[in-house]
């Protein structure tokens, strides 16, 4: 039940008397109820984020596990892989030598090798990955006795759709085993020293209905911006669908390996006490301005490529059938980690910006309304519930007119410097972009904001929450890199022909102005929190007495029922919680398996539409 201040202050407010001035003791009691609530919602989030990291773990070991199972092996056959190996590196050491005594030739046969590689079919060639990583034999044209028989999948496949079928091809092991010089974990090496990367979803970490999705759309924002920019990013060379993959692997992309230093490592602080993204302290200021400069180069050359809706790119390359409705990393997220389904109806596209906010906005909600444990405590549950109604009825005040029907652009909500691959640690040129998933089409203020990655670390994390609206030590950094960032963005655009009317700086500078640029934030990340730098933000730029009187006008009644029911939820939340760790013992002792901890699990802290969102 809600407590009496709840009621008095919904009643009140609900017959539209004003407010009386409550006396001293009243203040003190409400101050009382409220510190104690704060130390509860304090200990409900230690214990949600102890085990969230547990059943992340939990997933992404038995996601090992299961894999490692089904090609279990005795330590005699063990050994006898390990030997085969060793024997086939023998041999391609000595295909190397002979390779020197024939070096002309050998030029020629390079070119040849390369084109025969399409040809071969992939599945020999991730078996020789998998082998060479786990030492244990693919039973899928492996075996140096026996010929293999494996579907060849298309030449160049960024071009053909990944679904069509060839007829099987038969290549002699000794051809195939000419192919490729060395296999180094996921990358194939040629004896000419070029690199190919193959690239999978990470277990645990990617929803797998919709892993065939992911790849899909990175091909094509790979193929997209090879076309029609000039921003380094790999080649593709092939790729396919998880019913491609005959080892059972999942869906896949094999694709040039960009040699260099990955800013990611190179900016955070590796002596951290909690792992993050964040950028370390000691990075000076003229490094971090010849990145932004390069960076700039590139939202410009993206800013110029226009489209007609927003929605999921275009599968020109690949020809998936992708909905139109995009796969967002948010979204994502919240299925995969809160595991509640928020996109309604993927068939149904967007013609406005406005309509697409108000769409991000009531994934929030749904995922508030139906994720079991989306709050603390009944002030949390009557904060936030009231904190989105009110942010959702303000979106019309924080869309640009100019831009509410497009035309729309190229958004990548993962785009930012952990992306970068630079020379070296010494000479940061930026020499690739990589990991360009959860990309899609959306509006072009979303595109061209003040950027949220500017200390690469998304603002949603811990070391950025606000106390008592008070900002984080960090927020400091922040806006001191954006004010690096504004003048270096207006210095570029004004260098880059068909840019005279500083359309995507005069983009950053009124988001900021106009306060847009925390809205932004928000509707990128997933499981924001009243707490949060962007929600502190946008409240401060509202005004704190003005959110707290738009917040106090909602209906009281169904705040009242939104805040029981979800004290319910918390209570069953609590009672799934003992179940669950109940059953992990007993999966750890063996007395249950993996497969029925799921089955029994997997829904357990999803509630149904058993309350309705009101917008």
């Amino acid at each position: 039940m809600v407590s009496s201040h709840f009621r008095d202050s919904y009643t009140s407010s609900y017959e539209g008397e004003q407010r009386q001035e409550r006396d001293a003791e009243r203040d003190a009691e409400w101050e009382r109820i409220r510190a104690q609530r704060e130390e509860e919602l304090e200990a409900d989030r230690n214990r949600l984020q102890d085990y969230h990291s547990w059943l992340a773990n939990f997933n992404y070991n038995y996601g090992v596990l299961q894999e490692r199972l089904q090609g279990r092996l005795d330590r005699e056959e063990r050994q006898q892989v390990v030997a085969e190996m060793e024997q086939i590196r023998e041999e391609a050491r000595k295909k190397r030598e002979e390779d020197e005594r024939r070096k002309k030739e050998a030029e020629d046969e390079e070119a040849e090798e390369k084109s025969k590689v399409a040809r071969l079919g992939w599945g020999a060639m991730i078996g020789w990955l998998v082998a060479a990583k786990r030492r244990r034999p693919i039973t899928y044209g492996l075996h140096p006795n026996k010929p293999p028989r494996f579907p060849s999948l298309h030449q160049n496949q960024v071009s053909t759709s990944s679904t069509t079928k060839a007829s099987p091809d038969v290549m002699d092991y000794d051809k195939r085993k000419d192919l490729i010089h060395e296999v180094q974990k996921d990358k194939f090496i040629f004896s000419d020293n070029t690199t190919w990367l193959l690239r999978f979803p990470r277990v645990g970490a990617i929803c797998e209905d919709y892993a065939d999705e992911k790849i899909a759309m990175e091909v094509e924002v790979l193929s997209l911006i090879r076309e029609r920019t000039s921003i380094p990013v790999p080649k593709v060379y092939s790729w396919g669908l998880a019913a491609d993959n005959p080892l059972g692997l999942g869906a896949f992309i094999l694709m040039e390996f960009i040699e260099g230093t990955s800013v990611n490592r190179l900016l955070k602080d590796p002596n951290a006490a909690v792992d993050s993204r964040l950028m370390r302290e000691d990075i000076s200021d003229n490094d971090v301005e010849f990145l932004l400069r390069q960076i700039s180069g590139f939202q410009l050359q993206l800013f110029e490529l226009d489209f007609d809706r927003i929605g999921s790119l275009p599968t020109l390359k690949t020809g998936f059938s992708a909905p139109i409705r995009p796969l967002t990393w948010k979204v994502h997220d919240i299925i995969q980690t809160g595991g509640v389904h928020i996109f309604g109806d993927r068939t149904q596209g967007f013609s406005t910006t406005t309509e697409y906010f108000e769409y991000i906005i009531r994934q929030d909600c749904e995922q508030l309304i139906r994720q079991l444990n989306s709050v603390a405590g009944p002030y949390d549950a009557e904060k936030k519930y009231t904190s989105f109604k009110f942010l959702a009825s303000i979106i019309p005040k924080y869309i640009n007119k100019k831009y509410d029907q497009g035309p729309f652009k190229f958004i990548c909500d993962d785009l930012g410097l952990a992306n970068l691959i630079v020379k070296s640690n010494d000479d940061l040129t930026i020499v690739g972009i990589i990991d360009l998933e959860w990309s899609y089409v959306g509006p072009a203020q979303l595109f061209a904001s003040a950027p949220w990655w500017l200390l690469q670390d998304r603002p949603i994390n811990p070391q950025w929450d606000c106390d008592d609206n008070q900002l984080p030590d960090v927020a400091a950094r922040y806006f001191k890199y954006l004010e690096i960032y504004k003048p270096v963005l207006e210095e570029e655009e004004a260098k880059r022909p068909g840019h005279e009317k500083k359309e995507v700086s005069g983009l950053v500078k009124w988001s900021e102005t106009s306060g847009a640029m925390w809205l932004h934030m928000l509707l990128s990340c997933g499981f924001n929190d009243t707490y949060s730098f962007p929600f502190t933000q946008l409240r401060q730029h509202v005004g704190i007495d003005k959110w707290k009187r738009h917040r106090s006008a909602v209906h009281p009644r169904e705040v009242e029922t939104f805040v029981a029911q979800k004290t319910l939820h918390l209570k069953q939340y609590d009672k799934d919680l003992v179940k669950i760790e109940a059953d992990k013992a007993r999966v750890d002792r063996g007395e249950m398996s993996r497969e029925d901890f799921l089955a029994t699990h997997c829904c357990a802290l999803v509630d149904s539409d058993t309350i309705t969102w009101r917008g």
